[in-house]
């Protein structure tokens, strides 16, 4: 055998799979910008996750019960993620689902018991998705005509009466379990659904009424579902549900428009409501204000590091024209700190994959610990939804649970009734890489030639 030849049986009996642990490299700063860490507080990361109302009566095992299993799982691969806060949006269907209780308690287990064993914090949705008719409705929604009504006073409709009685009820059953509420979500900005072309906003002060009304009745424990002791309520962040960034083609039921988010805001800190709200107590009814910067929706695809800059501007816009807003009444109040409470990166969109989203999910993380008015950002999703192909496929999960598309399972998708990913995208390493865990690579001896 040749000295070559010895050599190269050497490398080739050396080339095993090692098992490294190799920190990503911080990506560079322009000079004077804050300094995005290579790693991230584990208090920032949250995670919109997979809602238990969908988890309900899908495993065998457990008919007309929630899916322990799935359930369970889903909390161990967030816990490995490294996640410490973790949303969830609360829905009820008016028929087939059961009573209105009997589907806030699809919640029970994750809340109480799952959430707790993975040291994860919750933070609940009250969306739409409390009250089945669609908000923009003009004879039963959201923007339906008002009146007063005895418990939560003016400017109140049968809408409003249901969805403040069902969030009530569901803030106190889990006191002391859930840490916050997001109230409201896109609410400037409504998708496309039952005959709806997409793109309406509700008006600001009718928006504004629901969020104050539920702020007032909550925090300063006045209205229906009062409790004998709200010490608690008091620790209990409310937020400003996320707006989205594309802002409203038209304003409903006013029908005027276009609104851009920035314009949103201040028309809902303007609004009789909000205002009426801080010339009694000094304050707005607010604790933080959720915000929805996906890339895709501020200006189309482009390469990482221009998207995540322009999210970092145009948070500063939104800051900035707060400030300008509140600076002669309120200019403390112009500080409420962002909770961006979905941000996410269909790894199907375009020409998008999953080697630029985990690359997207690092430089978002990084970019936002680097501001300190940043408190939480919750990563959308934990899972990919339907479809699961075509040019309409929603790729946006750090997993892939298998599933199939199926009316008869809730949400018209069944999926694996274990929760078990067939895949982890690489951005489920990049997030665990930004929580400071170990990430394990594969690397191959390189073998040279004479």
């Amino acid at each position: 055998m040749s000295p070559w030849q010895a050599r190269a049986a050497l490398l080739a009996a050396l080339m095993i799979i090692t098992l490294l642990v190799i920190p990503a490299a911080a990506s560079p700063q322009a000079p004077g910008a804050a300094v995005a860490p290579a790693t991230v507080p584990r208090e920032l990361i949250g995670m919109v996750a997979r809602d238990p109302w969908y988890e309900f009566g899908t495993h065998p095992a457990f008919p007309d019960q929630p899916n322990y299993v799935a359930q369970e799982r889903m909390g161990q691969i967030l816990a490995e993620a490294g996640v410490r806060w973790v949303r969830v949006e609360f829905i009820v269907r008016d028929e087939g689902a059961g009573s209105f209780l009997e589907q806030v308690a699809r919640y029970d287990h994750f809340i109480t018991q799952v959430a707790p064993r993975y040291n994860l914090t919750v933070m609940g949705l009250l969306g739409f998705g409390l009250v089945g008719t669609d908000p923009r409705d003009a004879t039963n929604g959201l923007i339906a005509k008002t009146d007063s009504d005895l418990l939560y006073g003016g400017g109140v409709n049968p809408y409003m009466r249901r969805w403040l009685d069902r969030a009530l009820q569901i803030m106190n059953r889990y006191a002391g379990q859930v840490t916050a509420y997001e109230i409201l979500n896109e609410q400037n900005r409504l998708p496309a659904d039952q005959g709806y072309r997409g793109g309406e906003g509700i008006d600001p002060v009718l928006t504004g009424r629901l969020h104050t009304k539920l702020y007032r009745c909550f925090k300063r424990n006045e209205c229906d579902h009062r409790v004998e002791d709200p010490s608690w309520r008091a620790a209990v962040t409310l937020v400003i549900g996320g707006l989205h960034p594309r802002g409203s083609d038209i304003l409903l039921p006013s029908n005027r428009g276009p609104l851009n988010d920035r314009d949103y805001l201040i028309e809902l800190y303007t609004s009789e409501p909000f205002s009426s709200y801080f010339t009694t107590y000094s304050a707005y009814p607010a604790d933080a204000l959720g915000y929805h910067p996906y890339p895709a929706e501020i200006r189309l695809a482009a390469p990482v590091d221009e998207e995540v800059a322009r999210i970092d501007a145009r948070l500063d816009s939104v800051r900035g024209r707060l400030r300008e807003a509140l600076a002669a009444r309120a200019p403390a109040a112009a500080e409420i700190p962002f909770w961006i409470t979905e941000v996410g990166y269909n790894a199907a969109y375009l020409r998008q994959n999953s080697a630029e989203q985990a690359e997207f999910l690092r430089a978002v993380f990084r970019q936002m610990a680097a501001r300190p008015d940043v408190a939480r950002v919750f990563w959308f999703k934990y899972e990919d939804f339907p479809p699961a192909s075509g040019p309409n496929a929603q790729q946006w999960g750090i997993v892939r649970i298998p599933f199939s598309e199926d009316p008869r399972c809730p949400g018209g998708a069944c999926y694996a009734p274990d929760g078990e990913p067939a895949v982890r995208r690489g951005a489920f390493f990049a997030l665990r890489e930004l929580a400071g865990l170990p990430v394990e690579r594969l690397v191959l001896p390189m073998i040279g030639r004479r």
